[in-house]
């Protein structure tokens, strides 16, 4: 499935508590139901173990549920994967040294969808029986967007393998419709306590399954099972497909949401994707299309999405608390964060202050720098900030202000405290006019010298390391970064790193400060802090800038700043849990690689008569589209050259979004080299076509 996949039908997915409670038999059932009830139906068993084929036949329990439901599809679409082995998918597929592609299962579920009104797929053995080393059973059902319906049985032992397995479904993000307890033996039973299931999990047990011994014929066992079991939720969930769906998220977005950076006027009046869920470098929406995450869902994820050790780092803090306040007490995760990038950052950084997003991290740093001053130097006038033009901090006021993006921030100016602004390094558009060899050496010493000249009034100066990116994805020339850090520690004035989004690895190093060993007085993150998966967000500080708001309470020099989520414990979880990942995985290391393989793919870009420069550092990359390629000359904003090569690129599969004219690619470091040449290959095909070759 692409983001130009066709229909999408209905279905959905049968697993059981385990292997052997008849779960077959009820697929197939429910298969004949939906047949009945008008439905074009298609089955699928995607994998199945322990069954001897033929090329090209259906065998085993697939070959019952085509019988069950009269499908005709063949083998290759109803069972891609059989193997003899009575194993685990994955077991007996290593058995017989082949490996599991799921994007085959993918393919051959969205002919089916194609060619049906609904499908029923029967899973292997319980939700998490393993598919590969890192996809279960469960998680197929995610990939093809379908609820669930849980075999269970009456038997001992009911209760806690039907709500371990309502769990491990719901945590891996499925809709379970109900519970079927099938009487796969012929064994008396106690009666199920269906208010139990009730109460615990709101799930609905849809009926109990006498046993029979007579399954072959297709309407008997309809029947059979129709009597003694609720089917008004399953059909219920077949009655609209993926457009409707769609159709209808789309018609409640435009009526009550607001989106950020978006002139909603003209969203209003064009398609609305709705996201459902994701794998990896995939993201799906509700009508199945996938598409590649070329921006890291807007640069913070780290690991893909699913990351499955972070989710469970967040299942297990939330099985604890999720959330006490940080006012007047601790928590345990915070504590560990703290210690941890304490270890991490550049060294003189040992005091975390936290909140729950890059503005605020920022907006943290800013009234912290200025609070400084006022302990340490009382009748002092430090009441101003150094940043660079066309930065970018963030959207609270005091971030604005230390912003220089006007489009975003003009609007606001008269709320905002004074900022100086010495020019960025944008050698491409030297804002002094230099050539690109000599931009960043006079950019650096424009910051020297109003340093030089102004170093009593600033409070501190600020600036995104080595890639300035919502301003375009400006590279800083080599040298520059620990120039200007240098300058401003020689003139006593505080340096903020806003690591935000170059934090973690992004750069090919842990942070990017690490390339020129330069030590912040504050340094900011948020973003890949959490891996992507929770709102979360760091301020780091030296002691000298701690120890200046230390004294009696009457003296009142504490930081009377705070939010009501501070050191929430879920994201401090799953902060955790990710900074282990970087750490284990290598991922500077890798983005670094990746980054330098990526770069080689963007290479011919510079052939297209209208790129006229590429900026990478690490796995941050920008490609700059110009009309006129020798005399630099711009695109006019209103012509929307950067939104309408993006609309090209997520039709063709891949997801990025503009600055301006400018087309960042900011993968999560976890792509595979072939996902990074799809994404080249669709940004170059994309440009191509929406500026001419």
């Amino acid at each position: 499935m692409t983001a130009q996949g066709g229909k999408k039908a209905r279905g959905i997915f049968i697993t059981g508590v385990d292997t052997d409670v008849g779960k077959t038999v009820i697929a197939g059932a429910l298969a004949a139901i939906i047949k009945e009830a008008g439905f074009k139906t298609g089955v699928m068993k995607p994998v199945q173990t322990g069954v001897e084929s033929v090329s090209g036949e259906l065998a085993g329990d697939a070959a019952f549920l085509a019988k069950m439901s009269g499908s005709g599809s063949g083998a290759e679409l109803v069972n891609p994967y059989c193997f003899s082995k009575p194993l685990s998918p994955y077991h007996a597929a290593k058995a017989e040294g082949v490996s599991i592609d799921p994007q085959v299962i993918l393919a051959a579920y969205a002919k089916l969808s194609a060619a049906n009104d609904a499908i029923a797929v029967e899973g292997a053995g319980g939700i998490l029986a393993p598919v590969t080393e890192k996809i279960f059973s469960g998680d197929l059902a995610r990939m093809m967007g379908l609820p669930v319906i849980i075999v269970s049985h009456p038997f001992l032992g009911s209760i806690n393998h039907t709500l371990l397995t309502i769990n491990a479904a719901e945590a891996m993000g499925l809709d379970v419709i109900g519970v079927v307890f099938n009487q796969y033996k012929n064994e008396p039973y106690p009666e199920p306590d269906f208010d139990l299931f009730r109460n615990q999990t709101g799930i609905q047990p849809l009926g109990i399954v006498p046993f029979s011994e007579d399954i072959t014929d297709a309407a008997k066992l309809a029947e059979h099972v129709r009597r003694a079991i609720d089917v008004k939720p399953i059909l219920d969930a077949l009655s609209m497909p993926g457009a409707q769906r769609q159709k209808s998220y789309e018609d409640r977005d435009k009526k009550h949401a607001w989106h950020p950076f978006t002139q909603m006027k003209g969203w209003l009046r064009g398609p609305v994707t709705v996201i459902e869920s994701g794998d990896g470098l995939i993201l799906r929406d509700i009508e199945g299309n996938e598409y590649l995450d070329g921006f890291s869902s807007y640069w913070c994820n780290v690991h893909g999405h699913g990351e499955p050790q972070i989710k469970r780092a967040v299942v297990k803090q939330l099985g604890r608390i999720a959330h006490s306040t940080f006012l007047g007490l601790s928590n345990v995760p915070a504590v560990d964060l703290a210690e941890k990038l304490a270890e991490i950052t550049p060294e003189g950084l040992d005091r975390v202050f936290y909140s729950d997003n890059g503005s605020t991290a920022v907006e943290v740093a800013v009234k912290m720098s200025y609070q400084y001053w006022k302990h340490v130097e009382p009748s002092g006038g430090r009441n101003k900030f150094l940043a660079l033009g066309s930065a970018y901090h963030g959207d609270t006021v005091g971030a604005m202000a230390v912003g220089g993006i006007d489009q975003y921030h003009s609007t606001f100016r008269e709320l905002l405290m004074e900022v100086d602004f010495a020019p960025a390094p944008y050698c491409y558009r030297c804002p002094l006019g230099e050539k690109r060899e000599t931009c960043g050496l006079r950019c650096a010493g424009e910051v020297e010298r109003k340093l030089a000249d102004g170093a009593q009034n600033y409070a501190a100066m600020i600036m995104e390391p080595l890639v300035m990116c919502p301003a375009g994805i400006i590279t800083m020339p080599e040298g520059y970064l620990a120039r200007v850090a240098g300058a401003a520690r020689r003139h006593n004035v505080l340096f903020i790193a806003d690591e935000v989004a170059v934090g973690f690895g992004r750069t090919g190093r842990m942070f990017a400060c690490d390339h020129e060993k330069v030590a912040a007085d504050i340094m900011c993150m948020s973003k890949s802090i959490s891996g992507g998966l929770l709102p979360f967000a760091a301020t780091m500080a030296s002691s000298k800038v701690f120890d200046a708001f230390l004294g009696g309470y009457s003296e009142q020099k504490t930081f009377f700043h705070g939010h009501t989520y501070t050191a929430n414990q879920l994201g401090c979880a799953a902060a955790l849990t990710n900074i282990q990942l970087i750490q284990e995985r290598d991922i500077p290391g890798q983005a670094a690689a990746k980054g330098d393989f990526l770069g080689e793919k963007l290479a011919r870009f510079r052939n297209l008569p209208h790129v006229g420069d590429i900026r990478r550092r690490g796995l941050i990359a920008g490609i700059e589209l110009v009309r006129g390629k020798q005399t630099k000359e711009q695109y006019p904003w209103e012509e929307m050259v950067g939104v309408k090569v993006c609309a090209e690129a997520k039709r063709r599969g891949l997801l990025v979004r503009p600055l301006g004219n400018v087309i960042p690619l900011f993968p999560a470091p976890i792509a595979t080299e072939a996902q990074l040449e799809r994404m080249a290959d669709i940004l170059y095909e994309t440009i191509a076509e929406v500026t001419g070759r």
